[in-house]
């Protein structure tokens, strides 16, 4: 694997290419330009390739056919014979739009079936890309007739940023392809050929949590109903019975259709229960037991299995408490559920390790990450987690997110007055109701960090001095609301 640049970051999940280009927007970069250096370096592995034979480049309708017809007309191929066949009569994005029609002035464009002529030595894959289908994915035509068209020929391919079909049946096999930014998940030679990761000119900060964080919500389906935007259940409460209640209102305005919020008997009869909660009362009088584990359990069991759960907010730390908790990390652990484990739930977690086979987030503070790693570092406790599946979120002033193979990044901003009681609260409840939805632990956690922190700075400009934990669930929902354009 080659780099340019400062070379790789992590191995980018396909649907966080979004997430960066989203937040580079949002932080003013210009995005013609960003493709421009994209295309650019595009050009220039294929003018390496090419020798003196003719170049067909397949540009496909999203933003990785825009790379190919910014390529076909870089400088680097000034004087190489290129063609292009787009797959579609037109662009589906304004910025591969524009290219296209920048390119059509120096070049005729074809469109299958229409294929140009040419003496070419070398094909160019720029059908799909990173916005193309999941890895794997069988591919639809006209991009599968292209696909296999190009095969066919038995030319050799340079893939842009992803080989078209990669993994799938109807994949191309390029003898090289160039990646941007840092290299992708599922990426290997047998699939890709040789891997050249060329650097973008992306801000540092555009791999921070963001708003370019929310292309990774879980649309919503017209022919959506209840239950199928995940059910979420909340374990806390004993000493204190606000705070499981402001997880479950956060989990609730993240869109999250089922709350369930188990709490002991005195904690629930001192509860006012707003009506979007489902209340569980635990047969424990004063504080979590193990007592209570087994009718947790049979809840998770049942019909209302919770796709994810959020264990520790008000929780205490009696010794039965934490013996609780770690049997429900056991459960959690060997039935993946995503768990996120808060506040003083963070006690019961083993000594500089994350449980083994568990799928979640931890959300420490400073103490509380001090106290649970021991002296390690939070990469070396996650140990030998893989893909999305774990983070840990040390929050504060500003939040510093880990997640498995190098993922680090940090959200800031907010106001200073969320740094009021319940805040954590809110984030514990966030995370959860994003993993019920069916997000990744990493994913759900940058998205709940970004939103919990605009949604703190909009409370705070309606509240001033007086703003209140449950001012904010609110906020939540309508930054999510601007974030995702209603969808």
């Amino acid at each position: 694997m080659n780099g340019a640049g400062e070379g790789a970051r992590w191995a980018m999940h396909w649907d966080e290419v979004a997430v960066f280009d989203a937040n580079s927007a949002s932080l003013g970069f210009d995005e013609d330009e960003l493709m421009k250096a994209a295309g650019e370096a595009l050009a220039g592995e294929v003018a390496k390739n090419s020798g003196e034979g003719d170049v067909l480049f397949l540009c496909g309708p999203g933003n990785n056919g825009g790379d190919g017809f910014v390529a076909a007309c870089s400088a680097p191929l000034a004087g190489t014979r290129v063609s292009v066949l787009s797959s579609h009569e037109s662009s589906k994005t304004t910025i591969s739009s524009r290219a296209r029609e920048m390119a059509a002035k120096e070049l005729p464009i074809h469109v299958w079936p229409e294929i140009p002529e040419g003496d070419w030595t070398l094909i160019v894959d720029c059908l799909l890309g990173a916005g193309g289908p999941a890895e794997g994915t069988e591919l639809r035509p006209p991009i599968i007739e292209v696909t296999n068209w190009a095969t066919s020929t038995g030319l050799p391919v340079i893939s842009c940023d992803i080989p078209t079909g990669l993994g799938g049946p109807d994949s191309l096999q390029p003898i090289r392809t160039v990646t941007f930014h840092s290299p992708k998940m599922g990426m290997s030679e047998s699939g890709c050929g040789e891997i050249v990761v060329s650097d973008l000119p992306w801000p540092a900060e555009v791999s921070n949590c963001g708003v370019g964080d929310a292309n990774r919500y879980p649309p919503m389906y017209s022919e959506a109903s209840k239950g199928d935007r995940g059910r979420l259940l909340v374990v806390g409460g004993g000493p204190y019975h606000g705070a499981p209640i402001l997880s479950g209102m956060a989990a609730a305005r993240s869109g999250c259709d089922l709350v369930h919020v188990a709490m002991p008997e005195q904690a629930s009869s001192r509860t006012k229960w707003p009506p979007s909660l489902i209340p569980e009362v635990l047969p424990d009088s004063e504080f979590l037991t193990p007592e209570s584990v087994r009718s947790l359990s049979s809840f998770i069991d049942s019909g209302r299995s919770p796709d994810a759960i959020v264990i520790g907010p008000g929780i205490g730390r009696e010794e039965d408490s934490m013996e609780a908790v770690r049997k429900v990390l056991s459960i959690s652990a060997s039935k993946s559920i995503p768990l996120v484990i808060d506040a003083d739930a963070i006690s019961a977690l083993p000594k500089g390790e994350w449980p083994p086979g568990l799928i979640g987030v931890a959300t420490p503070h400073s103490n509380e990450a001090e106290r649970w790693l021991s002296g390690k570092s939070p990469i070396e406790a996650r140990g030998t987690c893989i893909g999305e599946e774990s983070a840990i979120v040390i929050t504060g002033h500003e939040d510093e997110l880990f997640g498995p193979l190098g993922r680090h990044c940090f959200a800031s901003g907010g106001h200073p007055r969320m740094a009021v009681s319940g805040t954590g609260d809110l984030l514990a409840g966030t995370i959860g109701g994003l993993l019920a939805q069916g997000m990744s632990p990493w994913s759900a956690a940058r998205l709940a960090c970004a939103i919990l922190r605009e949604a703190g700075s909009r409370a705070a400009e309606e509240k001033g001095p007086g703003l209140l934990a449950d001012d904010v669930p609110v906020h939540i929902a309508h930054t999510l609301s601007d974030w995702t354009r209603g969808e």
